[in-house]
């Protein structure tokens, strides 16, 4: 059998892994686009912004071990041009073709481009040949950064902590609008001491000075070594034109439980990929790195044989902003009331720890749920202390459908040094008692 997988990242390279491993005697051939397979692409704020000097950190196998240890065929530096479903090819730019009898397509997503990249020192950043390209030509001391989601949120905060000078600009009215902002609140204090934040603003023009860039906003100007661009990402599927692949109003392929494609033998997985809401049962974008791996996993799975089926995912979010453990998961009251819930929400400001023992901070929680079957819909979590292993206990609570009256009769283990013995996610529950 032979099996080709388009792309190296999370979602391709565990699909090459998995139908290997499963089909022992198919043929493997993973396309990669890029120079890298299998490397952290949520660790490239860090590598920007100087946490360490070597991108081979973020490599998590080096390509001979798929090729070595894994009898998988890797080409990278090679871009598809169109798939042929009907006669079970893909082309590559320059001619060549793969047969195929099994096809999975994991080629990710791309960081939305400027229109002004060609002034030089205008960036976007989503692969890590593009990380190593801007890392060799320098940032500058004084850099922009156009947009608040949590590339731009984590890039401002790590190349403050750097030493620049960063502005962060935003069309929004507030900070950070995925959460909510009597949840984030004190996170988004401290960011504007660190950051300058100019809200409710867009670009109207960069041009090139003598000392680096000038950036026009609709009412201000500012003057920068360099602008990340960090507004969203776009599927790379435009090479399926015409190949019969079903695709979603975003440009997502639409895939089923299994990965599967409107075409036989043909299947997806991870970014440019629909995934299944958990809780909603609807497609809809989870460009997530523990989602892809699993998509992937899946698919490599199905292709082979052995049938697995991907349950959906809650879109589970975590981001480090300067000290902030911050994040959310499942359904926010506004989605869920579209989904046909009456929720409801109750959000607690408490401890980290235990009052008397050292290093605790503030944590804000909140908790959303259904108040006729009373089951947890979504979560948000914010804190400079043991914010994120809370955030994925309730990740497990509202994945596993549980109600707000099991999460207070959870049995949370306790101790001082890691929460008080009342802990901020059993006081929520029981506020929902109090009804």
């Amino acid at each position: 059998m032979e099996v080709v997988i388009i792309g190296g990242g999370a979602a391709g390279m565990s699909a090459a892994s998995k139908a290997k491993r499963t089909a022992i005697d198919s043929r493997v051939t993973v396309v990669e686009n890029g120079n890298f397979v299998s490397y952290a692409e949520c660790g490239i704020p860090y590598y920007l912004s100087d946490k360490f000097e070597n991108y081979e950190n973020l490599i998590h196998y080096p390509i001979k071990e798929f090729t070595e240890n894994r009898g998988i065929n890797v080409m990278t530096g090679k871009k598809v041009k169109s798939i042929d479903s009907n006669q079970k090819k893909v082309i590559l730019e320059g001619g060549e073709t793969l047969k195929f009898d099994k096809l999975v397509i994991a080629t990710g997503a791309s960081a939305v481009r400027s229109e002004y990249e060609s002034l030089g020192n205008v960036f976007a950043v989503r692969t890590l040949d593009q990380a190593i390209a801007i890392k060799k030509n320098g940032l500058g001391k004084k850099i922009a950064i156009i947009g608040d989601g949590i590339l731009g949120m984590e890039l401002a905060s790590e190349l403050s902590i750097d030493g620049k000078q960063v502005t962060l600009v935003s069309k929004h009215d507030r900070l950070f609008p995925k959460m909510d902002e009597k949840v984030t609140e004190d996170m988004i204090s401290f960011f504007s001491r660190n950051v300058k934040v100019i809200l409710s603003e867009k670009i109207v023009k960069i041009s090139k000075i003598q000392n680096g860039l000038k950036v026009e906003l609709e009412h201000t100007t500012i003057e920068v070594d360099s602008v990340f661009y960090a507004i969203g990402i776009v599927p790379n599927t435009g090479f399926l034109k015409g190949s019969g692949i079903k695709l979603s109003e975003q440009g997502l392929i639409e895939v089923n439980s299994h990965m599967e494609t409107n075409v036989v033998d043909i299947y997806a997985a991870g970014d440019c990929a629909t995934s299944i809401n958990r809780i909603s049962g609807k497609l809809e974008a989870q460009p997530l790195a523990q989602i892809a791996n699993k998509m992937g996993r899946i698919a490599g799975s199905n292709l082979a044989g052995k049938e697995m089926v991907f349950p959906g995912g809650l879109g589970t979010t975590l981001v480090k902003v300067f000290d902030f453990e911050l994040g959310f998961c499942g359904l926010n009251e506004v989605v869920a009331k579209k989904e046909g819930f009456a929720p409801d929400v109750k959000i607690v400001r408490g401890k980290s720890r235990a009052n008397y023992y050292p290093g605790g901070s503030t944590l804000t929680l909140k908790i959303v749920y259904d108040k006729e079957s009373r089951r947890l819909l979504g979560a948000e979590v914010c804190s400079m202390d043991n914010g994120a292993w809370r955030l994925n206990t309730l990740e497990t609570a509202i994945y596993s459908g549980m109600t707000v009256d099991d999460l207070f009769y959870n049995d949370l283990g306790y101790t001082p040094p890691f929460g008080p013995v009342w802990d901020p996610i059993i006081i929520a529950a029981s506020l929902t008692m109090r009804d």
